[in-house]
């Protein structure tokens, strides 16, 4: 399958699915078995999903040697696709991850992630967090150096609203990914400005962990339902207020709950792709039939009232 079916990813010269598949969070685990991750992985190369997301420290390593076997074991062709992974979170020596954006340390990462992926050069290398005072003179060469000596083809970011505010338009970074979502509206702004620089937005989060979708009995019935539930509640019952109020807008018929939360999310100004997390198939042949369709007009002025745009 070519990248060149898609929508541009800013002015990098990539052309890319409107989805991404996060490839990470409970897909990563090892409790979550080999062959339902493969048939996730699976279900999204054969819906025309290009872009892979990971990360370095996702399941202490094992998100990346996953993708990277379960690409091979596919079959699949890297050159097709815009695998993405992300340096400086690390161990420290309880084990707990901190945030480390000394070069060394970034560039060690980078490595490590080139074997664990099987791919000499990284379609996209993210810094994943930093402040805005991480993006030292020091880091930004060593950065370059790497894409010099074809080690990484994109320099982005993955982080919250500060590091992309900071970021925007800031050289060498070609990809910006922050969080946008239904429940979290206050960034559009944040990435239309972004995508006016010429740099490449893909956003986080789109589907806000389900949380204005599933039932509470249902989350509870499956063990990665719980562990979603208990990252939905992680910082407190505003999450679940905001997606009780949101949920009678995400009504259509035809349309689910999670694709309706997509599609409004992919017509957003500047956003070039979508990424998010899944545990199954169906769900990945769900969200894919949605990005071909446009986001009803009852539906949008349904939400926009429920953000208080109208």
């Amino acid at each position: 399958m070519s990248p060149n079916v898609g929508r541009a990813l800013g002015r990098t010269g990539w052309t890319i699915s409107p989805l991404g598949l996060g490839c990470a969070s409970y897909w990563a685990k090892p409790r979550f078995s080999e062959t339902r991750a493969r048939a996730v992985l699976t279900a999204a190369l054969e819906a025309g999903i290009t872009v892979l997301d990971t990360g370095a420290s996702y399941a202490h390593g094992h998100a990346e040697r996953r993708l990277g076997r379960l690409l091979r074991e596919v079959g699949a062709d890297p050159h097709s696709l815009l695998i993405g992974t992300k340096a400086g979170t690390v161990p420290d020596a309880r084990g707990r991850l901190v945030k480390d954006f000394r070069p060394a340390t970034v560039v060690a990462q980078v490595r490590a992630s080139q074997t664990a992926l099987g791919l000499e050069r990284l379609p996209l290398l993210q810094l994943h967090g930093p402040a805005p005072e991480d993006l030292t003179d020091e880091l930004l060469r060593a950065l370059e150096d790497l894409r010099t000596q074809g080690d990484v083809a994109l320099l982005g970011i993955n982080g919250f609203v500060d590091i992309t505010r900071h970021a925007t338009g800031m050289a060498p970074f070609d990809v910006l990914m922050p969080f946008l979502s239904v429940m979290e509206p206050d960034n559009r702004a944040l990435v239309a400005g972004a995508a006016a620089t010429g740099q490449g937005v893909m956003v986080a989060g789109p589907l806000a962990r389900m949380a204005f979708a599933p039932p509470l009995g249902r989350w509870l019935t499956r063990p990665s339902g719980l562990w979603y539930l208990a990252r939905a509640l992680r910082h407190g019952p505003g999450p679940l207020l905001r997606a009780r109020a949101l949920r009678p807008a995400l009504t259509a018929p035809d349309w689910t709950p999670a694709q309706l939360a997509l599609a409004w999310v992919l017509e957003q100004p500047g956003v070039a792709c979508a990424v998010f997390g899944t545990t199954t198939p169906a769900h990945v042949t769900e969200l894919a039939a949605a990005a071909r369709r446009p986001l009803p007009e009852t539906v949008r002025d349904a939400i926009a009232r429920v953000h208080g745009d109208r």
